[in-house]
């Protein structure tokens, strides 16, 4: 068995591998979700008459297929947070068994990640809302904005080639919405990963939940800030049972992150 000292540095090393591997799969999710930009051009050509302008009075037709247009931005968003949340899982197991050296089946990891990722994607969030409602409200949002950039465009009797770099700063203007979803469920999910694998290992008594780096000023009042600080069980500040929601997604953008307490016995 490790020791405590080794185990604290792979941890360590683990959390800043995760983050490289986070700012990857914002990266993609960003990209996949993008390739709303083509399907618009699409649809905007099939309207459009050989001087690229869209008669007004198509416009009524324009607005009814921008429904489709929503259905693939919640389709690429879905399968872009899925696949963070389910990556995720598989690759923090997998980073656990080496770090903890335990012997487990390809049936059992397999189990393991399944329910780690259905967990994270089935959770409410302080605000009640699952992974799918932040999904739909995300694409809703982008299929109202770009609604709105091609009616006044058409009826402002502009060409498509005059609307698409207005649609592709809609999505620009979005992608912070997106990355930020992409940290959210990505953390939870290595948070989540760390916890739950602590727990089926039966070597884990305790973990020390760590707040992250966000730079706000106003991180104080931020609650994973608060958890750091707290002693729930005359352990020490910030020492908490895997078993414990609460630290597994403190508030959306979260970066903090969990480490192991040995129980003695392996010391």
């Amino acid at each position: 068995m490790r020791s405590q000292t080794e185990l604290d540095r792979m941890l360590a090393k683990m959390t800043k591998d995760y983050a490289t591997l986070n700012k990857k799969q914002q990266a993609d999710a960003i990209r996949n979700i993008g390739r709303v930009k083509g399907e618009m051009s699409y649809l905007l050509a099939d309207y459009a008459d050989n001087d690229g302008i869209i008669d007004r009075r198509r416009i009524s037709r324009v607005m009814r297929d921008m429904d489709g247009i929503e259905r693939i931005i919640r389709e690429d968003s879905s399968e872009s947070f899925d696949k963070i949340i389910e990556d995720t899982a598989e690759w923090t197991t997998a980073k656990i068994v080496t770090a903890l050296g335990v012997a487990w089946t390809a049936g059992f990891i397999m189990r393991t990640n399944e329910r780690i990722a259905t967990s994270v994607k089935n959770r409410r969030g302080s605000d009640l809302l699952q992974l799918s409602d932040r999904v739909w409200d995300l694409s809703g949002g982008m299929r109202d904005e770009l609604t709105q950039v091609v009616r006044s465009s058409i009826i402002r009797g502009e060409s498509v080639s005059q609307m698409i770099p207005k649609i592709r700063k809609v999505h620009d203007n979005e992608t912070w919405k997106i990355r930020r979803l992409a940290v959210t469920e990505g953390n939870t999910a290595y948070r989540k990963g760390t916890a739950y694998n602590a727990s089926q290992s039966g070597s884990v008594k305790w973990v020390q939940f760590h707040d992250g780096t966000c730079g706000h000023r106003d991180h104080f009042r931020h609650k994973c800030y608060e958890l750091v600080n707290e002693d729930w069980y005359g352990q020490g500040a910030g020492i908490f049972k895997p078993s414990d929601d609460e630290i597994l997604s403190p508030h959306p953008n979260c970066t903090s992150y969990i480490s192991y307490v040995l129980d003695e016995r392996y010391l």
